[in-house]
């Protein structure tokens, strides 16, 4: 088997050389052939995944949520097969991927959002905005295990909860909703388990709406949704569907995957086994120890 390797340089940046040095090593110690990629200022990460279309490649990104999604957004509907090494901030999809994957391919699920697609968590209102505060979340001066933490901290100053409308199995649902998530997958926030019961292939998407609440219980929600004990919370409502729309107002700006999306109106389906994963246990834990 061949692998193409995807270095996303932007969330490596000192590490790229290592990463690359990583790769041939790994190539020489279980015996494999591969093409080492690498984006920059002048080659994006889209550029090269154009340039593999359609030739049936295991394509192994390296780097973090954002780019898993946006590697997802070219290869969808193609003959290539994803695979990820996770290198990024929270690194999300690889803790539902160390519970549920077994190692080679697993058909995926994704959900399409207007004309992009996602395959792990879409969130609107406080939790995208903490997610989008980039200042904080792509800080080098926050460890990566605090950088979600800081953003909740920096938010919850300003937030004010946004009228949505959601309509969703024949229902509308119309709130000043604090946030409303929808998972494919189980954790977002670099380890916040939101949707503790997501399978990535079982057909249904989880939309999760919560009330209009106070800093404090919105602080309290977080505690429990961290390790996944919220589910029967009185201000939580829970849906499993495989479509539903979500309006607001004003224009706002989603987040998918850890990629800003913005939108007044957003069109959600699942699209069942709609993309191949490439798992390898071994691998990523030789590339990342």
């Amino acid at each position: 088997m061949k692998y193409i390797f995807l270095i996303n340089t932007f969330s490596l940046k000192d590490k790229t050389n290592y990463m690359i040095d990583k790769i041939e090593e790994a190539s020489n110690k279980f015996g494999f052939k591969y093409i080492i990629e690498t984006n920059n200022e002048k080659r994006s990460t889209e550029d090269i995944l154009d340039s593999y279309k359609n030739k049936k490649e295991t394509i192994i990104v390296i780097g973090g949520d954002g780019v898993i999604n946006r590697a997802l957004n070219k290869l969808i509907n193609t003959k290539n097969t994803l695979g990820f090494i996770p290198f990024g901030t929270g690194n999300d999809f690889n803790r539902y991927a160390k519970e549920e994957f077994k190692d080679g391919i697993n058909q995926c699920d994704v959900i399409k959002i207007n004309n992009k697609y996602f395959i792990n968590i879409a969130c609107f209102g406080i939790d995208a905005e903490i997610a989008n505060n980039s200042d904080i979340i792509h800080s080098k001066f926050i460890p990566k295990s605090q950088r979600y933490n800081a953003s909740i901290v920096a938010n919850f100053i300003k937030f004010k909860a946004k009228k949505f409308t959601v309509s969703v199995n024949k229902e509308k649902y119309e709130n000043n909703f604090s946030t409303i998530v929808v998972g494919n997958a189980r954790y977002y926030g670099g380890g916040y388990k939101i949707s503790p019961e997501g399978i990535v292939n079982d057909g249904k998407m989880e939309l999760y709406l919560v009330d209009k609440l106070s800093r404090l219980n919105v602080a309290l929600l977080l505690g429990k949704i961290k390790k996944g004990k919220h589910t029967n919370n009185k201000h939580l409502k829970l849906i499993k569907t495989n479509k539903l729309k979500i309006a607001c107002e004003k224009e706002i700006t989603a987040n998918i995957d850890g990629e800003e999306l913005i939108g007044k109106t957003f069109n959600l389906e699942l699209i069942p086994k709609a993309i191949n994963i490439y798992y390898d246990k071994r691998l990523i834990k030789f590339l990342t120890k």
